[in-house]
């Protein structure tokens, strides 16, 4: 003989869990929530890996204390180092036209500087101005440049100042463009730098992120670029590519250091005499 469950027990657990979100709607909300940050994270992901496969590294590869950088090297002559801003990556260079038009009178090497493009950014170093510096002085010495001139734009040109600074017979001369060099109060790196946090940050540049970035990137242009329209030769930059989660961290991470990073560089400009 078989003996069966009486058909209204099993009616009773199937409808359990429907009445104790019905009784619990805080519950039922918070379970819609991590149902679509888990979605979005998904998407996110393949996004990126979308981004990347569509804009391969077309540069070299150097790999300095374990970080594997990459770069650009085209030209001959003098060499000219060019760093870009944050939240950008060697296409900003690019898409500009200035890398062509240098590499017609000098050796240009242009550098996906830590976290950006197709460059490592591991998670156990602080990437302060300093660090970056001593990083690109070595990576520099090892494609066989002792002594250059040095381009940084924004973020970029705190590391160019470090490494003058840091590493005086490297540099030859500094151009700056954009730069910021003395601390100032600024509520919004507040908003900019939260993906960097951990854990909670790790969360919101995977789900959130990403998909802000998408809907606000032309406010963002016209805002760069404004009042003028932005040029149509910027439309070959990867913006899918600057809107990876680990490139979203790298940049959250800069806008968090930028103002100790100028509390720390001023300190330093006194150095800097023209010889």
């Amino acid at each position: 003989m078989v003996l069966r469950r009486p058909q209204k027990h099993r009616n009773a657990r199937a409808t359990m869990l429907p009445s104790t979100l019905q009784s619990h709607p805080y519950v039922a909300a918070s379970l819609a929530v991590a149902g679509a940050l888990a979605v979005s994270a998904i998407v996110n992901r393949q996004l990126a890996k979308a981004a990347e496969s569509a804009n391969p590294a077309h540069g070299k590869f150097v790999e300095i204390d374990g970080v594997r950088l990459h770069y650009l090297d085209r030209g001959e002559g003098e060499p000219l180092v060019m760093l870009h801003g944050n939240g950008s990556m060697i296409q900003d260079f690019e898409a500009s036209g200035m890398i062509d038009m240098a590499s017609a009178n000098y050796r240009v090497i242009v550098f996906d500087r830590p976290g950006f493009g197709h460059s490592d950014r591991p998670r156990d170093t602080i990437w302060t101005a300093d660090a970056q510096a001593d990083l690109l002085q070595k990576a520099l010495g090892r494609i066989g440049v002792t002594r250059a001139i040095v381009l940084g734009h924004s973020w970029g040109a705190s590391v160019a100042v470090s490494l003058a600074v840091r590493h005086q017979t490297m540099v030859k001369a500094l151009v700056l463009a954009s730069g910021y060099y003395y601390p100032t109060a600024r509520v919004d790196v507040i908003g900019l730098s939260a993906p960097a946090i951990p854990v909670l940050g790790d969360i919101i540049r995977y789900t959130i992120s990403p998909l802000l970035g998408r809907l606000m990137w032309p406010m963002l242009m016209r805002k760069i670029f404004g009042p003028a329209k932005m040029p149509e030769k910027f439309n070959a930059f990867p913006s899918a590519m600057a809107l990876r989660p680990s490139q979203i961290r790298a940049s959250a991470a800069e806008s968090g250091l930028m103002i100790p990073d100028a509390v720390a560089a001023q300190t330093g400009y006194g150095s800097l005499i023209a010889t």
